[in-house]
Order: C-alpha cells, then structure tokens, then sequence
C-alpha cells in the first residue's frame, strides 16, 4: 500500500495537506472526505471522471 501526501501553500499564508490512500478501491466514505478536503464537488468530480 501506497499513502501520497500533498501539500498546497495558501496564499495568505499557511498551507493545506491532503493524504490520499494508494489502494485500487477505496470506500465511497473515504473519496467523499477526500474531495470535501480538497474542495472539489460530487459533481465536478463525476463529471471529470466520465471525462476521463
């Protein structure tokens, strides 16, 4: 298993981080907490992933 952490710098200052787990599935709780930290919608998300 593979654990990826990222970090963004805030442009007032400060930082945000996100961890994302490295498993082929993940549970839908896990993705909806994991777009909420990112700041990413349900449905801007789907509609990416149908994209891709």
């Amino acid at each position: 298993m593979v654990i990826t952490s990222l970090c963004a710098a805030r442009a007032e200052g400060g930082a945000d981080f996100l961890t994302i787990p490295g498993h082929l599935r993940i549970k839908a709780s896990t993705l909806r907490s994991i777009l909420t930290q990112a700041g990413i919608a349900r449905e801007d998300f789907l509609r990416a992933y149908g994209e891709a």
